[in-house]
């Protein structure tokens, strides 16, 4: 019997252990079914959110005209290069334009060669774009923690800060604004994360494979098509500093590395080279001397717009992350995590975001041209930074809460301007003042405003966390760390999403009262109108950088005088029937008692007061713009030469 005992146990242990194997088996494979579940209907939840944000985002950009300077010329410059067929040299009103490089025009001609020209598509460009970004920094916070699927809960906890990642950079109200506008950075932005990506990864003890350094290069080249020079900054910044961030020594990073740089580098400038060699080729020397070396060397040594003291962008930084400056504690973390010891997963990617934050700050604080939006990609270390802090709180219901008393507030004021632009309501002076400033009294304004108005109001109580839901969430944090994160990534979702639809509502309905005078529309039309009828159109006294080139279609240049009596006179001699268009300020303010500069004081003049009913008086946000016929050079006109001009204005 004693005997029998041993094989009698070794029989029973190798008759349950395929049970026993079998169910372990059948409860791994319902765990990763109910992970497969719920991660698929978290994709699912994740790809409507994210469409309603590109679609709030498209829907700001739509609500309102190409606003003066920077939008309307950019997309004229684009219109010149298309009119004209010529790819690689810019131009601006007939001049050639060395500022920017040309890969925002090219894309909005590749819009146009699908879709015909027209005025949707430039606006609805830097949303996608936009979009791209986002998916572009989910690869760099993938490559910075590199885990494998299906290990465990650091794999879970990785995936939740790559989405929280992502949800940061698309909350801050810098991000926001200027992917609803038609400028560089966001473009910028967008391919130097294509660029970088490469060179995230912690792993340093090898070269890195040929087709990740290609993938470097063609996107380095597409950041300098996009924004020049300032790219190389920016890649220098990360790359550089890769021998003090990763896991490897500096000694082996620099020794496997550095062929890799140098060839990412020299794809980069062959990729620019594409445009840069024709341009130079075919462009004037004035354009090439500026496109290689005056536009970027002013502005670092001696911007003569945008120079600025070295504190500048300090008070800047609260505003640009909001509403995350509504949460400091997370910044505060995030920073004194990057210094404090981590686990080794972790020390790159909290080593890299404070080395990027403070290089950037630090050199663009250096530089003497300073602009809020030249610190577009110092939102991506921030990102990484408070979305890996945002990991390690509770969920942002403050946040929720100060973010709803902030729509509350602006919907009280929304409906307030509703009443002060209604016509009907408005008190004669109140209706003055509006009708002199910025605003437009309209009904269809104050609709707008109301509107916006009760949208707000709605925002705040739909904001505002209740009671359930925070009940609900401590329930969830008992469960496990999975449920609370998933906790913190709905409140984000949350708080971005409303940050976005509060935006939107304020740039497509409050605001609704100041597009009206910020639309070059009529303006551009008028001279279209003049040009096509054969008559000289001339702009006096100020910089002109094509306003109204694309919203009239124009294909000839604007003229520039200054306002000098011998200049005036020359150009009143060689085109009589010609039109003058001035400010009206400016023109109130001619000196002389007479000559050319009395003349056309005194239609400014008559024609404020309702006397020239030959003029057009336009807007541009708060100033008039006069236009003014040639023959008033020589003073007021008779009332033969009035029935004159009335024919051509007819005409």
């Amino acid at each position: 019997m004693k005997r029998q005992t041993p094989r009698s146990r070794v029989i029973k242990r190798s008759e349950t252990e395929p049970a026993t194997r079998a169910g372990r088996w059948r409860k791994a494979m319902a765990l990763a079914e109910s992970a497969v579940s719920s991660g698929a209907n978290l994709c699912a939840s994740e790809r409507l959110c994210w469409a309603l944000w590109l679609t709030l985002l498209m829907a700001g950009a739509l609500a309102r005209p190409y606003l003066p300077i920077d939008e309307t010329r950019y997309v004229s410059v684009a219109w010149e290069m298309w009119h004209s067929g010529q790819w690689f040299v810019s131009s601006m009103n007939g001049a050639p334009y060395a500022d920017k490089p040309v890969l925002l025009f090219w894309l909005i001609h590749a819009g146009w060669a699908v879709f015909g020209v027209n005025e949707v598509w430039p606006k609805v460009l830097m949303p996608l774009v936009s979009l791209l970004g986002i998916w572009q920094l989910g690869r760099v916070a993938r490559t910075l923690w590199p885990v494998a699927a299906g290990e465990g809960d650091e794999w879970q906890v990785r995936e939740q800060w790559v989405s929280l990642t992502r949800w940061t950079l698309a909350g801050c109200l810098m991000w926001m604004l200027y992917s609803q506008a038609l400028m560089f950075d966001v473009l910028l932005t967008t391919c130097l994360l294509g660029a970088l990506r490469p060179w995230c990864s912690p792993l340093a003890a090898q070269p890195l494979p040929g087709k990740a350094v290609a993938e470097s290069g063609l996107w380095l080249g597409l950041a300098l098509l996009a924004k020049g020079p300032v790219a190389l900054l920016w890649f220098a910044v990360v790359v550089g500093s890769r021998p003090w961030w990763t896991q490897a020594k500096a000694r082996q990073v620099w020794a496997g590395e550095w062929r890799g740089w140098g060839m990412s580098l020299l794809l980069g400038l062959v990729v620019l080279c594409v445009w840069l060699l024709p341009a130079v080729i075919t462009g004037p020397a004035s354009y090439v001397e500026d496109l290689l070396w005056g536009q970027t060397a002013h502005r670092v040594v001696a911007a003569q717009d945008h120079a600025r003291p070295l504190w500048w962008y300090l008070p800047w930084l609260v505003v640009l992350i909001f509403p995350f400056s509504l949460r400091p504690r997370l910044l505060l973390e995030g920073f004194l995590a990057s210094i404090a010891q981590r686990p080794t997963a972790e020390q790159p990617l909290l080593r890299l975001g404070r080395i990027w934050a403070l290089s950037g700050l630090l050199i663009f604080s250096l530089i003497s041209g300073k602009q809020v939006h030249y610190l577009m990609p110092l939102l991506v270390p921030l990102s990484l930074l408070l979305a890996w802090a945002a990991l390690r709180q509770p969920p942002a219901h403050g946040a929720l809460r100060l973010l709803a008393m902030t729509s509350g507030g602006l919907g009280v004021a929304s409906l307030a301007l509703a009443v002060i632009v209604m016509p009907s309501l408005a008190p004669t002076g109140l209706a003055r003042w509006s009708a002199d400033s910025a605003l437009v009294a309209s009904s269809s304004a104050s609709l707008s405003s109301f509107l916006a108005g009760a949208g707000l109001l709605a925002l705040m109580s739909g904001l505002w966390p209740s009671s359930a839901t925070s009940g609900a969430i401590n329930a969830r944090q008992v469960s496990g760390v999975q449920a609370r994160h998933d906790g913190v990534l709905n409140a984000q979702r949350r708080l971005v999403l409303g940050s976005v639809l509060l935006v939107t509502c304020l740039l497509s309905l409050t605001l609704r009262p100041l597009w009206p005078h910020l639309d070059q529309t009529a303006i551009a039309q008028w001279i279209n109108g003049r040009q096509q009828a054969g008559q000289q159109v001339a702009v006096v006294g100020w910089d002109y950088q094509a306003t109204w080139q694309f919203t009239g279609r124009l294909t000839r240049p604007l003229e520039t005088l200054t306002r000098d009596a011998g200049s005036l006179s020359a150009w009143q001699a060689a085109h009589p029937d010609g039109w003058l268009v001035i400010e009206a300020e400016k023109c109130l303010r001619l000196p002389g008692t007479q000559g050319p500069l009395a003349g056309m004081r005194d239609w400014c003049q008559a024609a404020a007061d309702g006397k020239a009913d030959t003029s057009r008086i336009f807007h541009q946000g708060r100033h008039r713009v006069m236009t003014i016929p040639a023959a008033a050079l020589g003073g007021l006109p008779s009332a033969s030469s009035k029935r004159d001009m009335s024919a051509q204005e007819r005409q």
